[in-house]
């Protein structure tokens, strides 16, 4: 493929996703897996290894914050093993940890800070409180789930709308921790690694229905490979003490190695439907949970066979939220009617993804319905589309939008206007390239 900068991107405001007359039939990877690059980077972090926290070209916004964070805390650990913290003793002394829009970083960092800086029976390293800053919506995104888990440990929350920060205090305490599973798998896997710190035996609750189940087995499935194992029983987890320690003291560690992304392989393997281009590195035995994309996309080749009834189908994307946008798009050039179940997730991401799935499909002529907890997309109708050429659309800032705004235009082989495909960078930064050699 012909490499080019995205430096134009960079310059426009609006720009043109130009898929009239054209076929797309270039070779394209998967990127890294984002789910497992946090956990691999943590974990190893966590077990002595500090080679991997260097910003790659290719990071998307959500992997750098994790980094800048990692760098942090290594540099304070280091900061007081040679001696030159401030001398603060009896002082409040606040570490600011900027997550910027990434929830995967706040909801992980946020218990295995507490744990590595303010844990009971570890080095404070002069810390007295954490301050974790945020940007865009992730401030209004849930936390609460968290925050119910660990103030029984002896810890303080205390949010600050004026700051959109998060402020952590006290001293984390070993033992079993119950929270509700029903938000965020994040909030258990945070958790899992954080825990794995205490030389004291600990375990997790779950109360409620786990949501994203497949992401915290991804976690399990890390811990074990670095030796730190977690086991589930029933509704618990159990966490093997000062497992992190065992694993640094061996010595060397595994090779560091992370999959394809099939949160945004779902995007390119929809995108692959409607065109000839290829997609390679994905694992298909993944344990993410977003491989569920495949048998969507099964049960659409099944209706285009006459196999499967196109109407009166429904889908439940409780546990795949993140790519539930990309078979809305798809929804509407298969089915007569398809309604997804459990959308309730989907309102509180980088933006209302219901009411951007709405207007997206709204845009190009495709009716939709909406209730508390279901989204049923209709058969695409080209006569109920706005007239304006190019089709007008928003990313409201959100990546996955954006990508279903390119999807549209390729379904359709026409031109779409979009607000803002640069907010890609936060999980598909290399893309930008395909945009700009292929799409403009």
């Amino acid at each position: 493929m012909r490499k080019v900068t995205n430096s134009r991107l960079e310059k426009d405001v609006l720009m043109i996703i130009n898929c009239e007359n054209k076929t797309f039939n270039f070779t394209i990877d998967a990127p890294p897996s984002k789910s497992i690059y946090h956990r691999e980077l943590i974990i190893r972090f966590l077990c002595g290894d500090h080679s991997n926290l260097q910003i790659l070209a290719n990071d998307g916004e959500d992997v750098r914050a994790t980094k800048i964070i990692l760098q942090i805390l290594h540099n304070t650990i280091l900061e007081n093993e040679m001696g030159t913290k401030p001398e603060n003793v009896g002082r409040r002394r606040t570490l600011y940890i900027p997550c910027n829009e990434s929830g995967s970083t706040l909801r992980f960092m946020i218990p295995v800070a507490a744990a590595l800086l303010l844990g009971k029976g570890r080095e404070h390293h002069g810390i007295t409180e954490l301050c974790f800053q945020t940007t865009g919506r992730l401030f209004d995104r849930p936390i609460k789930e968290l925050a119910d888990a660990m103030m029984p440990h002896n810890f303080n929350f205390a949010k600050h709308p004026e700051t959109r920060s998060i402020i952590l205090s006290g001293e984390m305490t070993p033992g079993e921790y119950v929270i509700d599973g029903s938000v965020s798998s994040q909030y258990i896997s945070g958790l899992l690694m954080a825990l794995t710190l205490f030389n004291e035996p600990c375990n997790i609750k779950v109360v409620g229905n786990i949501t994203s189940a497949p992401y915290i087995q991804l976690t399990q499935d890390v811990l074990e490979k670095y030796g730190c194992t977690a086991k589930h029983e029933g509704n618990v987890y159990y966490v093997k003490p000062g497992g992190y320690e065992a694993v640094a003291s061996k010595g060397k560690l595994p090779d560091f190695a992370v999959e394809g992304d099939w949160s945004n392989g779902a995007f390119l393997l929809c995108l692959q439907r409607f065109s000839d281009i290829k997609v390679t590195n994905l694992n298909f035995n993944s344990e993410q949970g977003d491989r569920v994309i495949t048998d969507f996309l099964k049960l659409a080749d099944e209706v285009d066979n006459g196999t499967k009834l196109k109407s009166g189908v429904t889908w439940d994307i409780t546990n795949s939220p993140d790519i539930a946008p990309y078979m809305a798009m798809v929804a509407p050039f298969v089915f007569d009617d398809i309604t997804f179940t459990g959308i309730n997730r989907l309102r509180i991401k980088e933006s209302d993804r219901v009411a951007a799935i709405r207007e997206q499909l709204a845009a190009v002529g495709v009716r939709t319905d909406e209730d508390e907890d279901t989204l049923t997309v209709y058969r695409y109708n080209p006569g109920e589309a706005r007239n304006d050429s190019p089709i007008k659309l928003s990313s409201y800032n959100d990546h996955r939008m954006a990508m279903s705004a390119i999807l549209l235009a390729t379904i359709l082989k026409t031109k779409i206007e979009i607000d803002d495909v640069m907010c890609i960078r936060k999980s598909y930064p290399e893309f930008l390239d395909y945009i700009a050699s292929y799409f403009s």
